[in-house]
């Protein structure tokens, strides 16, 4: 395995354990972490619950294959009734004065052990081939774990991010309603012009818009974390979520694409399935030699009244194929073909991982540095906007210049929240194409603020 065994078993329990009751999430009292959604992700998730029938399938498959090894014991039975009547049991030798028993019903019963001494190394090839199948099934289950939990993570901040853009759009609308009073008011009393309470109501008209669209947003987002983590959608939407930041912790020291080529479940997979592969190709071609086995059995004859006598029997047998009209070669050339697309599938496999890994540390950077100059706009924004709100009040204002503030405000408050989300996403996706992602890295590397 790719994997050391403390970590094959983490994911082990992952599923495992989450598959036993599911874990308790937030009620309209409590609030939904992000360990919460996940773990109830895990938990409910068929995706893995399938990759782990899988994983149960080739483990069955292994053990059928090293059974092989020993030998195998068969008993059999059998009662004939002939037209006339036959010979009960084999004679070895004719002595005519005590001819063999004649009987119309036959009972014959037999108990065999046979044993293959010499197969060309075709069992080990199958046995080595199943072992790498095995094993092929349990990284794709790891990698089905590392899909469900950047879901289910993707799922949750875009929730986060959908409720943020409608509090933000939501202080627009009152901080353009508020607007729009005051230019009401300035032009009942005659200090100011129509066009001032047509601009103010406009703007309040969009903000309005803009509120309605985010709370669509908000909905579908709900829905989606809902069906990640196999609860209904009422659940989600009556329940407050913490927030997420990036905890500033790598996805990994070093971002090579070795590194990622051996932590990746993806390309173990990939590996595995080249070697289960060049495991067939053997076993093929070991067809073209003899196969030697080794047989012993006590065999019974008797009729229905009785009479029953009993021998053994032990010997050798050579069976070799001289002639299958192609058919053997046919299945070397197919199994060879089947590992020249398992050796594509591993290229592909691992240029995949290396395209992920360069776009995913890029995306870091760049979430981290907008992250942190929209964190400064909103501050900056927040005094813009304060300062235009007083100048109006006092009458040395222009009207729109704050409307372009709180514009300005919206806009910053949105994106800052966005780019704190998409700096845990970039981590999150980085982790992934290094094959590190697991429910521990969550944890460590995602804080949770309330």
């Amino acid at each position: 395995m790719i994997f050391p065994t403390g970590r094959r078993a983490l994911l082990t329990a992952l599923v495992a354990g989450a598959a036993g009751s599911a874990p308790p999430f937030a009620t309209h009292a409590q609030v939904l972490t992000l360990g919460a959604a996940v773990d109830s992700a895990l938990a409910t998730h068929p995706s893995l619950s399938g990759a782990a029938a899988r994983v149960d399938a080739a483990q069955r498959s292994l053990s059928a294959a090293e059974a092989t090894r020993l030998p195998s014991v068969a008993l059999s039975a059998g009662l004939t009734r002939f037209d006339e009547p036959m010979i009960v049991a084999p004679f070895h030798s004719l002595d005519l004065t005590t001819p063999p028993d004649f009987d119309r019903t036959l009972v014959r019963g037999q108990i065999g052990l046979r044993h293959t001494l010499f197969d060309g190394g075709a069992r080990a090839s199958r046995i080595r081939g199943a072992a790498a199948v095995a094993e092929a099934a349990g990284l794709g289950r790891a990698d089905a774990i590392m899909e469900v939990l950047e879901q289910s993570t993707v799922a949750y901040l875009a929730v986060l991010s959908a409720r943020a853009v409608e509090s933000a759009a939501g202080r627009l609308v009152s901080a353009l309603e508020a607007e729009r009073s005051r230019a009401q008011q300035s032009v009942e009393v005659g200090t100011a012009a129509q066009l001032e309470l047509l601009r103010a109501a406009a703007a309040f008209q969009d903000a309005r818009a803009q509120n309605a669209s985010a709370s669509a947003r908000v909905g579908l987002a709900e829905r989606v974390l809902a069906r990640v983590m196999g609860t209904e959608p009422a659940r989600i939407a009556g329940a407050e979520l913490a927030g997420v930041e990036a905890t500033g912790v790598e996805a990994a020291e070093s971002t090579s694409s070795i590194t990622s080529s051996r932590s990746s479940p993806l390309i173990g997979r990939a590996r595995r399935l080249v070697a289960a592969a060049e495991a067939q190709v053997s076993e093929e071609r070991a067809r073209r030699l003899p196969t030697i086995d080794a047989a012993a059995g006590i065999l019974g004859y008797g009729t229905a009244g009785g009479g029953h006598v009993a021998e053994w029997q032990a010997g050798f047998q050579v069976s070799w194929s001289l002639f299958t009209g192609g058919a053997r070669n046919a299945s070397v050339e197919r199994a060879g073909a089947d590992l020249r697309a398992a050796r594509s599938d591993l290229a592909m496999a691992e240029l995949r991982v290396a395209n992920a890994v360069d776009p995913a540390e890029t995306a870091v950077l760049e979430a981290d540095a907008r992250a942190e100059a929209l964190a400064l706009s909103v501050t900056q924004w927040e005094e813009v906007a304060r300062i235009e709100a007083l100048a109006l009040d006092v009458g040395s204002g222009v009207q729109s210049d704050r409307l372009r503030a709180e514009a300005g405000l919206f806009q910053a408050r949105a994106g800052h929240t966005r780019a704190i989300h998409d700096a845990a996403l970039a981590r999150l996706r980085l982790a992934r194409a290094q094959g590190i992602l697991d429910r521990a890295w969550i944890d460590e590397a995602l804080e949770n603020r309330r």
